[in-house]
């Protein structure tokens, strides 16, 4: 059922979007996604059997257009571009993602979807900024498993969430340089 693109596409990505912002996942309802949208309901179940796989193709959607890796020729500078992408989309949707995360606790389907379709895509974007530093002979060739971008995920949202701290270029420069670069060079 799941499509490459969303039908009627900015207009729903946006609705949902806003939804999640003002209402939450659990009280936002295809009702409100349909009318916010000026999408009939029908329409959207014709593409989606339900909320969690719509939310999930939304958010894959996004994040394709804002997290595909730059290829700067240095791993370093790969390393910065995903970091300062990654920095800002904490910024701007960080509550977001951190509601999303706790509505996941509660709700299984949902857990399920984001895991199985959304998370995939964060790997295969960092997957190709390492192989490419493979390719360039900058960092050995081995196993890269979520290690990598759980690393960055929880450092951006521990400083930016949890402590209140800017994602500014300094710090991003120390944990590409002390964190990242080392550990990628084990």
């Amino acid at each position: 059922m799941s499509h490459a693109r969303v039908p009627a596409g900015a207009p729903l990505c946006a609705a949902v979007v806003e939804l999640l912002r003002e209402v939450g996942y659990d009280k936002m309802t295809m009702d409100a996604i349909a009318s916010r949208a000026h999408m009939s309901k029908a329409t959207l179940y014709r593409h989606w059997p339900g909320k969690p796989e719509l939310v999930a193709q939304v958010l894959r959607q996004q994040q394709a257009a804002d997290v595909a890796p730059a290829d700067t020729g240095t791993l370093r500078g790969d390393l910065f571009e995903l970091l300062g992408v990654a920095s800002r989309c904490v910024v701007e949707e960080g509550p977001l993602i951190h509601a999303l995360s706790f509505e996941m606790q509660s709700n299984p389907e949902l857990a399920g979807i984001v895991r199985g379709q959304v998370y995939p895509e964060i790997h295969r974007h960092t997957a190709t900024l390492l192989e490419r530093a493979v390719q360039r002979g900058e960092i050995k060739p081995q196993p890269y498993d979520s290690l990598f971008p759980d690393l960055v995920t929880a450092l951006l949202m521990a400083r930016h969430l949890g402590h209140g701290r800017p994602l500014d270029g300094e710090y991003l420069a120390r944990v590409c340089d002390e964190v990242l670069l080392p550990v990628l060079a084990r």
